[in-house]
This record gives structure tokens, sequence and C-alpha cells, in this order.
């Protein structure tokens, strides 16, 4: 993947987002607004950062047709399924809760928002989500290629009125109200990269959408505050140069890197550590959580990302050879 700094900035700021939405929820007792808008401005942070970079990967890709489309869904299924299994998984055998069989089967299989099944880990809401909308990339990806950009815009701002639907006709069909918010990404990834604003202004713009978003997000049932703070990332992204803070980019790329392990690991060590462990003083629980934030997105990584990830594209690239073998090309 290139290096792209200023992703990996808004990757760390949303994996911390959602982390410490949760943190001060549990230090603070309750949810408050303020802990609320901050982990839901992470998930659309993710959401806007997942479509461009899936994005630019899809163009990448020397691959057309029913084969870019095979190459894509392998790679996603690798990269998202095998880590969130894990936790799935870990804690229907440790944790002291009654699931039944159907609520794991459809927590393995990310689907609860289609089935109204319990969640087994709260931050599992937005993945049956993410895993929808990689179905429709790649079609964006084909139709919008060669198109001009006011197509995309005009297809975002019909994604509007649908996205309002989901309350009126079904809640299974809640990711299109989330649309628009991935369509931030494939705006920036169609716009190109253009930079020619000063690489400060991006933790300054970043900064200011955030605290935006904080001022005026709406109630858990609106989306206006979603899609346009997706939509003003998606617009801002291409135009700035890329951050050449050595100590901030190397920080922002390590948590990147591990984002997906804390945002998996970091529920279930918070209840594991403040309810399971309720007697143990607060300085050893607390000392507890951030080492395991520190050790299980390590290990998840390593052991199960990272080599899912190369099975994956292995996988991949000996059924795209055995095809090409058949057909004599």
């Amino acid at each position: 993947m290139m290096n792209k700094p200023n992703l990996d900035l808004l990757r760390a700021v949303a994996v911390l987002f959602v982390l410490f939405s949760h943190v001060f929820r549990t230090a603070y007792g309750q949810a408050t607004p303020a802990s609320y808008a901050m982990g839901q401005l992470g998930v659309m942070i993710f959401f806007v950062h997942t479509s461009l970079v899936l994005m630019q990967s899809l163009e990448r890709q020397d691959a057309s047709g029913t084969a870019l489309f095979k190459r894509f869904y392998i790679q996603r299924i690798c990269r998202i399924y095998p880590l969130s299994m894990t936790l799935v998984l870990g804690v229907y055998f440790l944790m002291d809760q009654h699931w039944t069989y159907y609520e794991l089967f459809t927590n393995l299989a990310l689907v609860q928002n289609l089935t109204y099944t319990r969640l087994m880990s709260d931050p599992l809401w937005s993945l049956p989500l993410e895993v929808q909308m990689y179905f429709m990339l790649p079609f964006l990806f084909v139709f919008f290629r060669n198109r001009p950009i006011k197509w995309l815009l005009a297809f975002w701002l019909v994604s509007l009125p649908i996205g309002l639907l989901p309350p009126i006709v079904s809640p299974r069909f809640n990711v299109l109200s989330y649309v628009p918010c991935f369509l931030g990404g494939v705006i920036a990834w169609r716009l190109g990269d253009r930079e020619r604003l000063p690489a400060w202004l991006w933790p300054l713009a970043l900064g200011l959408a955030s605290l935006a978003y904080f001022l005026f997000a709406e109630t858990r049932t609106h989306y206006y505050s979603r899609w346009a703070v997706c939509l003003a990332l998606g617009l801002t992204i291409p135009w700035v140069r890329q951050l050449g803070t050595p100590v901030l980019n190397g920080v922002s790329k390590t948590i990147a890197k591990y984002s997906y392990g804390i945002y998996l690991f970091h529920y279930p060590m918070l209840a594991l550590c403040f309810d399971t462990l309720a007697g143990w003083h607060p300085v050893l629980q607390w000392s507890l959580f951030w080492a395991m934030m520190v050790v299980l997105p390590y290990l998840g990584y390593h052991l199960i990302e990272h080599p899912m990830i190369k099975l994956g594209a292995a996988w991949r690239e000996r059924k795209e050879l055995g095809a090409r073998q058949l057909t004599g090309a």
C-alpha cells in the first residue's frame, strides 16, 4: 500500500475516538452525549477511510470484469472475518453470558442487522454495514471511474433521501442510511491526489470537522451531521499535502496498523477489567486494560490478520493462475 501519512492519521483518530468514547463512558459510569458523538464520529471516519483506500486498491489492481470482483471479495473476506470471528468465539466461550447458537452464527457471519440478533460485543454493530457496503464498492468503482465527478456528486445527493427510508421501510436496510458516509471516501478517490494545500491544514481540518460534529450532532436516529462530516472529509482529503512530521507519522502509522484489533478488543476488555474484575483496585484495573490494549491488537495482527491477508492473496493468485491455464491465456 502506498505511504499516505494523512490516511494513517485519519484511521488513528477514528479508532482513538471509538476507544476513548467507551473509556470515558466506563470512567464516568454512563454514556454522555459527548462520548456517544465521539464514538459515532470515529465510526463515520472509518467508513470514509475504508471506502477511499478500497477504491484506491481497486484502481491499482490489474484486473477487470469478474476477476476484479472475485479478487476484491476474497481480499475483504480474509481481511475482516478472521479477527472478528476470533473475537466472537472468545466472547462466546469466555464471557459469562448465555448466547444461543443462532446468535453465535449471526455474529460470526456479521449479519446481526439483518436478523435482529443481539450483538456479542457492541463494536460489532458497524461490521455488517461494512460487509454490505463492500458488496457495492466494486460496482461503484466500475461505474464512476471514467465518468465526471459531477455524476458522483449527483449520486451522493440522490443517496440522501434513500438514506431516510430504513426507519420507514425496515431497519434491516439500515446500511442505506450510511451510504452517504461511505460515498465521502468514494468522492475523495474520484477527485484524486491534488495536494495543493499545506500539510499543516490536515490536522486542523480534521479537528475543525470533529468539533463541528460534536457541536451539531443530532440524535441517534438522525444522520444529517454524519453525512455532512463525511462529505467534508471526502472533499478535503485530496487537496492537502502529506504530513512530513516523522514522530506524528510514526505514531499514526503504528496505531493505524493495529486499529482493527484495538477496535474489536477494547470493548470486551473493558467488560473484563471493570465488570468481571470489579473487586480489583482501580489502578490494577486500568493497568490491566491498557496492557491488554497493547498485547491483544499486536497478537491479533501478527498471528491472525496479517497471515490471513497473505493467505487470501496467495489463494487468489492460485485461482487466477488456474483460470489462465484452463483458458490457455
